[in-house]
């Protein structure tokens, strides 16, 4: 009766083995070949009027980020933002802000693709005038403390206006390279 049984059984693990290790090839197959996988282009979430403040170790405010909607889409783990607003904060007080249409948020959270009518001001400080700058696309990275782009830019402080194409501001450093075509207008006080 035992041998019997296991005659019975034997055929039956045989197929659970087999259909298990076809699952797992089938797994990992489609896992290696991405055109292999459906994916959805449906969002994953939604959040109206967001607001997400990042703090440094003293737990004062470093950067804050708002955007009227934010979508984030799990098929290419990207994030659009609508009229996002992003400030960088120095010594306890705002130093940069920048506002845009639209902007991309990389999934790592690190870099923040800003398009669309885009807005970069720097505080006043010392005996420095506020400056603000004006680009159609602006790429930043926030935990660096760098804005840059390849586009034209309008630059104009109290006492000028510059214009450019292509720039990198480090905001941390203070430090502001303009990349060509550099024109500029100096207004008399």
């Amino acid at each position: 009766m035992g041998s019997e049984r296991l005659a019975l059984v034997f055929p039956v693990l045989v197929a659970a083995v087999l259909a298990a290790l076809t699952f797992w090839l089938d797994q990992l197959v489609q896992a290696g070949n991405p055109a292999a996988r459906v994916v959805s282009r449906e969002p994953d979430f939604v959040v109206q009027e967001l607001s997400a403040t990042q703090t440094g170790e003293d737990g004062k405010p470093r950067h804050v980020l708002k955007a009227s909607r934010m979508t984030h889409y799990p098929a290419d783990d990207t994030t659009l933002l609508e009229q996002p607003r992003l400030s960088h904060f120095r010594e306890n007080r705002m130093e940069v802000q920048a506002r845009s249409q639209q902007a991309t948020l990389s999934g790592d959270g690190k870099t923040v693709r800003m398009s669309g009518d885009v807005l970069l001001v720097r505080g006043a400080y010392g005996n420095q005038g506020e400056l603000t700058m004006r680009t159609e696309e602006l790429t930043v990275l926030p935990d660096e403390g760098i804005a840059r782009t390849a586009m034209p830019v309008t630059l104009t402080s109290p006492t000028s206006r510059t214009d450019a194409t292509g720039l990198e501001f480090d905001y941390d450093r203070r430090r502001l390279t303009l990349q060509s075509n550099v024109r500029m207008s100096i207004r008399p006080r």
